[in-house]
């Protein structure tokens, strides 16, 4: 019963003091192979762009480097924007062995891009072969901001909280969100 009156609090005043919504930006995978320019503000735009080092996939994000942690990670991306609020968000998830272990989140405000930390989820549902796995957040991530916050909320039956570690659980998709503000990023159950 705490549960759901926890989340009908935090859940209702969304509808009602919603701001902005970001739209994901549909990319294909060719695109995602070679550098990807985003314009977001009047005058601000993202500069993406691929590449490898001793045979370690990197993301150029910005002004930033996001490393894979070894030559068996794949890193893909996602770019939510809201052009009214002149910011966007670039997930980056991080696949080994076709198992997602999370995603990394990055914040693009005024030609910087922040680091805001790791999102310790993946998706539990099936890959192509029919078998339940450890897939990536991201088809299934929208992102909301309210007052001074934004929320990031899974469309998903299931998720992996911390997968492939010791504190690995299997929770609802809607029984666990992150909130991010100026205080950083946080997980909330």
């Amino acid at each position: 019963m705490k549960k759901i009156l926890f989340f009908l609090a935090v859940i209702l005043p969304l509808f009602s003091y919603a701001q902005y919504s970001f739209g994901k930006i549909e990319l294909n995978k060719e695109s995602k192979q070679s550098p990807f320019c985003c314009k977001i503000g009047s005058k601000d735009s993202l500069h993406i762009a691929p590449c490898k080092q001793n045979g370690v996939q990197q993301l150029s994000i910005g002004n930033l480097i996001c490393k894979a942690e070894n030559q068996d990670e794949h890193l893909d991306y996602e770019i939510f924007a809201n052009h009214k609020d002149k910011k966007a968000f670039v997930l980056v998830s991080r696949t080994t062995d076709n198992l997602c272990v999370g995603c990394s989140l990055y914040l693009f405000e005024n030609r910087n891009v922040k680091d805001c930390g790791l999102l310790p989820v993946a998706a539990y549902t099936k890959d192509k072969s029919g078998r339940m796995n450890y897939n990536s957040i991201l088809p299934h991530l929208s992102i909301v901001k309210v007052s001074n916050r934004y929320i990031l909320s899974f469309e998903t039956p299931l998720i992996v909280l911390f997968p492939m570690q010791e504190q690995e659980e299997i929770l609802s998709g809607r029984d666990i969100f992150f909130t991010f503000d100026k205080d950083g990023l946080q997980m909330n159950k």
